[in-house]
């Protein structure tokens, strides 16, 4: 018995290499490790902050196209109001017109009156007056039916008006609706990670974006390493917070854009929303500009085509950033690698790090 002790000493050594060879294969370069479920959120996250930008910019899109729409057919409406009113005057004119020439003549022309009465002294004078209110009314006839012509014009143009107006009002419901799955979704994939991978992931996306913001700073020029414009100070109404005097090298324009853009944190974002109450993100640039003088288009696109462009290592506070392929995001910048938007319907307006590398566009100066 004691000569097997050995045998079996070798077996299960061999055994133990076996497992451990095994477990070693199967890690091995042709093996595919488990992926990580932190990484797989942070990258559909991020995928799904895309694709939310792009829907918000197609709805501010359609709401800008809603407005003008609007605007259309109030001002056709308005013409179609004074038109009808002038067509409906033209018409009883004519009609007083026609009755007059009825009764004077118990259904014969003035024209043939004048012209049988007999009078041949007056005769020419005569026809010179039946010539002079035949030209009349033919004019006022004429007259009325171009006038018809324009009010079946103004009503065309109001009918198509109101179709434009309910199909940018169908697609952006059509817009809403998809942005209600894109966030419905965004909140299974943190749901389905634990509180210690949720904990996780917050932790890494914040390290990458201090990593990020401090790259940024690097490449800035030296006056931009510190803090923002001015300190952030919460005050008692919903988290907002204001700048409190200007800052060095900002100009007076820029510092009322960005005292504008601050007040509003903690506000909500709105699709399609230009104040008071809350903002979507190129709604806050256009109105925070408009405080200064300074007019902006309504979209991030027309934003980022309007401004003249500003290099990273130029940035100033009052310089607006924009993100993502198309621009469809923007924000503020205010310093210290740092700037304020309107972010999503989840957040709302806030202060964040221009942390987005991967998605930042450029940088545009208006003002």
């Amino acid at each position: 018995m004691s000569g097997g002790t050995p045998r079996r000493g070798v077996a299960v050594a061999a055994m133990t290499g076996a497992i451990i060879l095994g477990t070693v294969a199967s890690i091995g370069p042709g093996a595919q490790a488990t992926p990580d479920p932190i990484n797989q959120a942070k990258t559909r996250l991020a995928q799904l902050d895309e694709q939310t930008a792009k829907v918000q910019e197609d709805y501010t899109k359609a709401q800008a196209a809603l407005d003008e729409a609007q605007k259309d057919l109030n001002r056709s409406q308005k013409d179609l109001n004074a038109q009808s009113a002038k067509v409906a005057a033209m018409r009883q004119a004519l009609g007083r017109v026609a009755l007059s020439d009825y009764r004077s003549g118990g259904g014969v022309s003035t024209t043939t009156q004048l012209v049988t009465s007999g009078d041949s002294s007056q005769f020419l004078s005569k026809l010179a007056t039946v010539q002079n209110v035949t030209d009349r009314t033919t004019e006022q006839f004429q007259g009325f039916q171009a006038e018809q012509a324009r009010l079946a014009s103004l009503k065309s143009q109001a009918q198509a008006d109101r179709a434009t107006i309910k199909a940018q009002r169908d697609q952006q419901a059509k817009l809403l609706a998809e942005a209600k799955k894109k966030e419905q979704e965004a909140k299974a994939v943190v749901d389905r990670l634990t509180a210690q991978q949720r904990a996780e992931l917050e932790r890494r996306r914040a390290a990458e974006a201090a990593a990020a913001t401090a790259s940024v700073v690097s490449r800035a020029a030296p006056r931009f390493t510190g803090q923002p414009t001015q300190p952030v100070a919460a005050s008692a109404k919903g988290g907002q917070a204001a700048i409190q005097a200007p800052a060095q090298g900002v100009s007076s324009r820029a510092q009322t854009a960005i005292n504008f853009a601050m007040a509003q944190i903690g506000k909500p974002y709105i699709w399609g929303g230009t104040g008071p109450t809350g903002y979507d993100c190129s709604g806050l640039m256009m109105v925070s500009w408009s405080k200064a003088g300074v007019g902006l288009p309504r979209t991030a696109a027309a934003q980022y085509a309007a401004g003249r462009p500003v290099a990273t290592s130029d940035l100033q506070p009052g310089d607006l950033v924009f993100f993502y392929p198309g621009i469809t995001h923007v924000g503020m910048y205010i310093g210290g690698g740092k700037y304020v938007h309107a972010s999503n319907p989840r957040t709302g307006i806030k202060i964040s790090d221009l942390a987005h590398h991967s998605s930042y566009q450029g940088a545009r100066r208006f003002g």
